[in-house]
Order: structure tokens, then C-alpha cells, then sequence
């Protein structure tokens, strides 16, 4: 069975599979009183993710980084963490942060 599962994942890009880890990491740290979170966009750049949230009338960002496989919040807010000097000071690298911050920008 483990030969299956490593098929399986090996067909999947690892950008969906990063997303996917991102969107379970955001829900579980946002989530209170068993309201539903939404994510509304998750950006990725290497072993760093900027996410958009909200959860009933709260909404902000959430920085992570991958750590030993899982990803894990670095900073989180009631309001946007979307230039490169509050990613920066997160603990984002300088080129993950211009890269993160390059993807908002074509989004929009």
C-alpha cells in the first residue's frame, strides 16, 4: 500500500499538495469557537505561504514557513501582512518575501 501512496503523490504537483498543507495549517490555527474558515488565497513561494482568511465578520493574512515537513504559522492578523518589509519582519527571506508579495500584485 505504501508503493500506492508514493504513485499517487508522485503524479500530484508539489504546489497542490503545499496547498493543501497550507489551507489544513490556516484553518487549524485560525479556527475559534467551531465557526467555519474560509481561505481565500494562499500564495506560496518556497518554504514560505501567505494566506488570506476570514471566519464570519474577522478576516486578515496569516504568514507560515515549512519547518521539519509541516507548516507552521509565523505571524497572523486582523489585517493585511502584504508588503515585503512586514514579511520581512515575519521572518520571511528577502527573496521569498519580493516573490510573495510579486504574486499579490499579478492577482490583483
Amino acid at each position: 500500500m505504501p508503493f500506492c501512496l508514493a504513485a499517487v503523490s508522485a503524479c500530484i504537483p508539489k504546489s497542490a499538495l503545499d496547498r493543501d498543507q497550507v489551507r489544513g495549517a490556516i484553518v487549524q490555527n485560525i479556527g475559534v469557537n467551531g465557526s467555519p474558515v474560509a481561505v481565500e488565497r494562499i500564495y506560496l513561494s518556497g518554504d514560505y505561504a501567505l494566506g488570506f482568511w476570514s471566519q464570519g465578520e474577522r478576516k486578515g493574512d496569516i504568514v507560515l514557513a515549512r519547518r521539519s515537513g509541516r507548516w507552521s504559522q509565523l505571524l497572523c492578523g486582523n489585517g493585511p501582512i502584504r508588503n515585503q518589509a512586514q514579511l520581512q519582519r515575519a521572518g520571511v527571506p528577502d527573496f521569498a518575501a519580493e516573490m510573495l508579495v510579486r504574486q499579490i500584485r499579478e492577482s490583483d
